[in-house]
């Protein structure tokens, strides 16, 4: 049996506001570098209820609905910019200098999202639900980073699909 397709690697993983249509997104942007090794898909097992009958054993009916969708992620080298975007907030870059100021309230950020890798199937999601936060050590043998879930989404848009993959061409 001959393999036909394996995904491997991170190109770049880009985020952009989804299309007035609520569609994905045409005009994504990469925020940094992506922290080694931290991209991951994530998809929850489906929820299942099972309905019974006392006269008999086996059920009489089971339904099924379908289980979160995540990306997690961290940018290795978040700048005010990134950390805006995914934490809310304002990043203002004068000569020389650049300044990011948080919130005063929580922010959960909704865009389009796109992984690309190295080889293999590439997901686009046009609406993802994004939390961040900045984790890590000021330490040498650590740095500070920008931790980000991304949850999918249902589009905006009728018979839009929550997500799609295309194959990376060559």
């Amino acid at each position: 049996m001959t393999v036909k397709l394996i995904t491997t690697g991170l190109a770049k993983i880009e985020v952009g506001d989804p299309l007035p249509d609520g569609s994905m997104g045409t005009t994504l942007t990469q925020y940094g570098y992506t922290d080694k090794d931290s991209c991951e898909l994530i998809m929850d097992d489906p929820t299942e209820t099972v309905f019974e009958a006392e006269e008999v054993d086996d059920p009489i009916e089971i339904t099924y609905k379908g289980g979160k969708k995540q990306v997690k992620f961290s940018i290795a080298d978040p700048d005010e910019a990134a950390i805006a975007l995914f934490m809310g907030g304002t990043a203002v870059s004068t000569t020389g200098s650049e300044t990011y100021s948080a919130p005063l309230t929580f922010t959960v950020v909704e865009k389009s999202l796109k992984i690309t890798p190295t080889k293999g199937l590439i997901l686009s999601a046009p609406r993802c639900r994004f939390i961040a936060k900045l984790s890590g050590k000021y330490a040498k043998s650590d740095k500070l980073k920008l931790e980000i879930t991304a949850t999918i989404l249902m589009p905006k848009k009728d018979n839009e699909p929550p997500f799609k993959t295309t194959r990376v061409t060559a």
